[in-house]
C-alpha cells in the first residue's frame, strides 16, 4: 500500500511538472493577446465607439505596470518553475493567488466584470485546485467571488437603488461569474480526485499485472519444454528462454513458419488438444499442442521437446525404474544365481569324460551367470552414483596401483599397455571408487578391441586449464558410424557378452563429479574430463 501510494504520489507529481508549463504558455498567450489588444485599442482614439475601450485607454499607464509585472511573473516561471511547486500539506498555492490576483487586477483596470475580461480567471481557478491536488476548491472559489463583488461594488459607486436599476446586466453578469467561480472549481476538484482515483486503481492493476506476468515468466522459464503461444497467422504472442535456445529468432509479434502443419491441423479442430512432430532446426522436435481462448483471441499453446530428451528422459525413468527394482530383488537375484555357479560348477566337476557338449553348456551357462551379476552390479553403482565422497587423487599414484592391479587381472597386457604421464604432479577432484570404474570399463574396452600388439593400448594425462583429460587409444578399429549416434545410451552393445550398460554409466558417473565422458572419433580414442585440484 505504501508503495502504491508513493508511485500515486509521483504520477501527481508528473502531471503538475508538465501543468505548470502549461500555465506559462497561458500567461504568454494572455500578454501577448493584451499587448495586441492595446495596440488595436490605441488606434480607436477620435474614433466613434470607442467608449467602450475608454477604460483601457484611461488606465493605460497601470496597464503598462501590470504588462511588465506580469513579464516578470512569466520570467520567474520560466527559468524557476520550481517556485510553483508546494507540498501537498500547504494553502493556499501561492502562484494561483498571485495568478488569480493578477487577472482581477486586469479585470478591474479594463473596466471591469462588463470588460469580459473576468473569464480569463476561471482557467486558473481550474488549475489551482489541481495544483492543490484536487483540494480547497470553495477556498479559492471563494477568493475569486470575493474580487468580483468587490470589484461590481466599486464600479456601483455611488450606490444607490437608481444605479443598482441601471446595472442590472452587471448584477447578473456578477452572479453568474460567482457560480461559475464556485462550480468550476468543484468540478475540477470532483474530476481530479476521480482522476486520482482512477490512476491508483491502475496503479493497483498494473502492480498486479506485472506481479503476474513475472510470475508466470518464472514459471515458464521452468517448464523443461519450450513453450510459446502462436495465432491463426503464426503470430508469436509468448515464449520462454527454453524456445529461444531451439529457435533463436523468436520475436514476440513476428511470424514464424516452422508451424505451418500444426496449424493447419488446429484451424480443422480448433478445440482438441493434440500432438505432433516437427523439425526444428534441423532437430526432430514433438509438439504437444493446447488450444486457448481470450476473449475473442483464439490462440494455440505449444509444448515443444527434442525427440533426443525424451527418449534421454525414458531411457533415466527406465533405469530408474530398473534401480529401483534391482535394488529391491539384488539379494533374491543373487541367491539363485549363487545356487546356479555352484550346480554349473558341479557339472563341471563331474564331467570326468570331459564330453564337448557339456563343457560348452557349462561355458555358457558361466558366461550368462556373469553378464547377469555384472548387469546388477552396475544398475546398482548407476543407482548410487549421487552418494559422492569426492577425494584429492594424486593421478601418478592412482595409474601405477591401476595399471599394477589390471595386469595382475590380465596377465597377457604386460607390454602392451603403454602410459604417458607428465612430469608435473596432477591432482583431481573426483570419488577415486567412480575413477577406479571408469578407467577400468574404459581400459578393458580398449583391451578388448586392440591388437593386443606392444602398445595397443596408450593412457595418456593431459592437463589443460582448470581440467585434466585421461584419453584412452587403441590400435582397434575404433567405434563403428552406425553405434556412433547412440554410443553413451543404454543398452547399446555390438558384443554378445556385453551388458550395454558400461559406458552409459561410466557416462554418468562421469557427469555426477563434474567431469564428462567423449569419444574423439578422429583418434579413436575416450576421454574421461576431470576437475583439476590447483594447489
Amino acid at each position: 500500500m505504501q508503495q502504491t501510494a508513493e508511485r500515486r504520489h509521483h504520477n501527481w507529481e508528473e502531471q503538475i511538472h508538465r501543468m505548470i508549463g502549461l500555465i506559462n504558455i497561458a500567461r504568454i498567450a494572455i500578454l501577448f493577446s493584451l499587448l495586441i489588444f492595446i495596440a488595436v485599442v490605441s488606434n480607436l482614439v477620435g474614433i466613434a465607439g470607442n467608449q467602450s475601450y475608454l477604460p483601457l485607454i484611461t488606465n493605460m499607464a497601470w496597464i503598462k505596470i501590470w504588462c511588465i509585472a506580469y513579464s516578470a511573473l512569466i520570467g520567474v516561471s520560466l527559468f524557476r518553475p520550481e517556485w510553483q511547486l508546494q507540498g501537498q500539506n500547504k494553502l493556499p498555492n501561492i502562484s494561483s493567488v498571485i495568478d488569480i490576483s493578477m487577472i482581477a487586477a486586469l479585470v478591474f483596470l479594463a473596466g471591469g466584470v462588463e470588460s469580459g475580461f473576468a473569464i480569463l480567471v476561471l482557467p486558473f481557478l481550474a488549475t489551482s485546485c489541481l495544483l492543490s491536488y484536487g483540494r480547497f476548491p470553495l477556498l479559492y472559489g471563494s477568493y475569486v467571488a470575493l474580487l468580483v463583488s468587490f470589484d461590481v461594488f466599486w464600479h456601483l459607486q455611488p450606490f444607490s437603488s437608481f444605479v443598482v436599476r441601471d446595472n442590472l446586466n452587471l448584477l447578473t453578469s456578477q452572479i453568474v461569474l460567482i457560480a461559475a467561480c464556485y462550480l468550476v472549481p468543484l468540478l475540477t476538484s470532483f474530476s481530479a480526485e476521480y482522476l486520482a482515483s482512477a490512476d491508483a486503481r491502475i496503479l493497483r492493476h498494473k502492480t498486479a499485472f506485472e506481479r503476474m506476468s513475472g510470475l508466470n515468466h518464472i514459471v515458464l522459464n521452468r517448464v523443461q519444454e519450450a513453450v510459446i503461444v502462436l495465432d491463426a497467422q503464426q503470430q508469436v504472442w509468448l515464449f520462454n528462454d527454453q524456445a529461444q535456445q531451439y529457435i533463436p529468432y523468436l520475436t514476440v509479434g513476428k511470424t514464424v513458419e516452422p508451424f505451418g502443419s500444426i496449424i493447419q491441423k488446429w484451424r480443422k479442430q480448433p478445440a482438441r488438444i493434440f500432438e505432433d512432430d516437427c523439425v526444428l532446426m534441423y532437430q526432430p522436435m514433438h509438439v504437444r499442442a493446447v488450444p486457448l481462448v481470450q476473449e475473442n483471441t483464439k490462440l494455440l499453446m505449444l509444448f515443444i521437446r527434442s525427440e533426443q530428451e525424451r527418449q534421454k528422459e525414458a531411457q533415466t525413468v527406465k533405469l530408474t525404474s530398473l534401480g529401483l527394482l534391482t535394488s529391491n530383488l539384488a539379494h533374491e537375484i543373487r541367491n539363485p544365481l549363487s545356487a546356479m555357479r555352484q550346480a554349473n560348477d558341479l557339472l563341471k566337476e563331474n564331467n570326468e569324460n570331459n564330453l564337448p557338449l557339456v563343457a560348452r553348456l557349462t561355458n555358457i551357462i558361466e558366461k550368462n551367470i556373469a553378464r547377469v551379476d555384472k548387469m546388477i552390479e552396475d544398475v546398482s553403482t548407476l543407482n548410487k552414483r549421487d552418494r559422492l565422497n569426492p577425494q584429492t587423487i594424486d593421478l601418478h599414484k592412482f595409474w601405477f596401483g591401476f595399471m599394477q592391479e589390471f595386469q595382475l587381472t590380465r596377465p597377457e597386457s604386460a607390454g602392451c599397455l603403454r602410459v604417458d604421464l607428465p612430469k608435473e604432479c596432477l591432482t583431481a577432484e573426483f570419488d577415486i571408487a567412480h575413477l577406479q570404474q571408469i578407467v577400468w570399463n574404459l581400459c578393458n574396452n580398449a583391451w578388448r578391441h586392440s591388437k593386443k600388439q606392444r602398445d595397443s593400448v596408450v593412457v595418456s594425462i593431459i592437463p589443460d586449464g582448470d581440467t585434466i583429460h585421461l584419453r584412452v587409444q587403441d590400435d582397434g578399429p575404433g567405434v563403428a558410424p552406425k553405434i556412433l549416434e547412440h554410443l553413451f545410451e543404454p543398452f547399446q552393445t555390438n558384443q554378445a557378452e556385453g551388458t550395454g550398460l558400461g559406458l552409459y554409466v561410466s557416462h554418468e558417473l562421469a557427469h555426477a563429479n563434474k567431469g564428462d565422458l567423449i569419444y574423439d572419433g578422429k583418434n579413436k580414442a575416450f576421454e574421461l574430463i576431470m576437475p583439476r585440484k590447483l594447489s
